[in-house]
């Protein structure tokens, strides 16, 4: 045996504790579900000429630290990401309008709404009382604060998500700017002969790709130079280091709100043309506007219905009537320039003074005639079909059968999302046991070419310090 077989066992050792050191990196790993298992791809030297017609091989070498993993395994899951980032956030939305509404306790607008019809009842039966007509204006005055407050928090969950969007919209863009970075550094560690391979970069890379898939629909790919590009509607967002950022404006879409004043929401755009972009029902970007925009606004449309037919129709009855002094009434609610919406509605201030709620027909100040026919109102069926009671409980219905619908679709791309990560680890993820066997086989080679070392040496020596006497 000569020098050569010498290195050949030192190329084992060295090729080993390169193995031993990735089965460590693994094990460090474990717990990072965004580490993809990495395994030292062993390779033979090349061969070398010993006479005529013979060769002898001269070692090994690690070929490449590489990366176990499913790229349409990670085209899957992505494209599901999307839909659930969608649901999840339309979910969640609808579960705030819900508690908003809050008929899950007694003290939600159709109580109040019980409450006050109840006091006409009451006002009928006593009509020269200024007890119940104090009552009555009392339980009044509870309906329209109730509403008032119902539509603050409407509006206070739209200003909410209009902060949401543009953090979101902060954190993709922080996110592509990440991206192009690291296809800077991928680029220059695997370079076209370079044999490294930016595993932990790349490793990094997809973690941010599968957090941006869940925010907007994206499609990507790999170039020959190991850049990923980055597309969204065709347009690249990242290509190697250029970046196309999300921009904000507050113009809106056609088609959105028209006739609503422009708030002053943000809407997303392409930062280097100003066109508005379109999701189309993928990420929770588009969850958060479309439940601005849509459904929280299409409630409180609902329930500015409910409030303007209450109070017209009350409002009409009520100025027919006579008050304890004799006048005609006067509007029971009023608004804001004429208009009765539920953020403006209010019991007329003059009505502060009990006396000048009119409910008497005849002038007579027993007659109780007009709390009767407002009182009527309750079982007419004025708004679709329904009495006012029925509407406001299909509405509240209609929040909660969406929001279960949501949920349930959310929950459903929750558990295959969860199938398909399941399969990416099977494949992709650190198995202790499998670690723990190939560390035991490495560690039996890295031993076994020790020894052959140390044959040689003796050998070795025995030539050199007693052959040699």
């Amino acid at each position: 045996m000569s020098f050569g077989g010498l290195y050949i066992s030192i190329s084992g050792i060295d090729a080993n504790k390169k193995a031993l050191d990735t089965v460590s990196h693994n094990i460090s790993n474990v717990n990072n579900p965004y580490y993809t298992r990495q395994s030292a791809v062993h390779a033979t030297n090349r061969y070398v000429k010993i006479g005529e017609g013979l060769e002898k091989g001269t070692g090994v070498h690690v070929e490449e630290i590489r990366q176990t993993r499913d790229k349409f395994l990670d085209f899957r899951y992505r494209y599901e990401l999307e839909k659930y980032g969608y649901w999840n956030a339309t979910s969640d939305i609808l579960g705030e309008v819900e508690i908003i509404f809050n008929e899950v306790t007694n003290s939600g607008l159709q109580k109040v709404m019980e409450g006050f019809w109840n006091s006409w009842e009451e006002v009928y039966k006593t009509p020269d009382s200024l007890t119940m007509r104090g009552l009555l204006h009392e339980s009044g005055v509870a309906f329209t604060e109730t509403v008032n407050h119902i539509d603050t928090q409407l509006d206070n969950l739209q200003l909410n998500l209009n902060k949401e969007i543009k953090n979101e919209i902060e954190e993709i863009n922080n996110i592509l700017d990440e991206i192009a970075s690291l296809n800077d550094k991928i680029k220059l560690v695997e370079g076209e002969t370079s044999k490294v391979k930016a595993n932990d970069y790349r490793d990094r890379r997809n973690e941010l790709l599968d957090r941006l898939s869940g925010m907007i629909p994206i499609e990507c790919y790999e170039k020959p130079t190991n850049e990923i590009v980055v597309s969204l509607q065709g347009r690249d967002l990242v290509n190697g280091g250029y970046i196309n950022h999300i921009g904000m404006t507050t113009d809106r879409p056609d088609g959105v709100m028209e006739d609503k004043p422009n708030k002053g929401y943000a809407y997303i755009c392409w930062s280097d043309t100003g066109e508005h972009i379109e999701l189309g029902e993928k990420g929770s970007l588009f969850g958060y506007i479309h439940a601005r925009d849509e459904i929280v606004e299409k409630y409180r449309d609902d329930l500015d219905t409910l409030v303007e037919n209450i109070a017209n129709e009350i409002n009409e009855l009520h100025m027919g009537g006579k008050d304890l002094e004799g006048n005609s009434g006067k509007d029971f609610f009023v608004g804001d320039n004429g208009t009765i919406k539920a953020s403006n509605i209010k019991v007329n201030p003059d009505l502060a003074n009990f006396n000048k709620i009119a409910i008497s027909k005849s002038g007579d100040k027993g007659d109780g005639e007009i709390a009767k026919e407002i009182l009527k109102l309750r079982e007419e069926k004025l708004l679709d079909d329904m009495t006012f009671e029925e509407y406001y409980r299909d509405l509240v219905a209609n929040i909660a059968v969406e929001r279960k619908t949501a949920r349930n679709i959310a929950d459903n791309q929750g558990k295959l999302l969860k199938q398909i990560d399941e399969r990416r680890q099977t494949i992709s993820g650190v198995s202790l046991d499998e670690e723990m066997t190939n560390m035991l086989r490495y560690q039996h080679s890295y031993v076994a070419n020790s020894r052959v070392v140390n044959a040689i040496d003796e050998m070795i020596d025995t030539i050199v310090n007693r052959m040699a006497r």
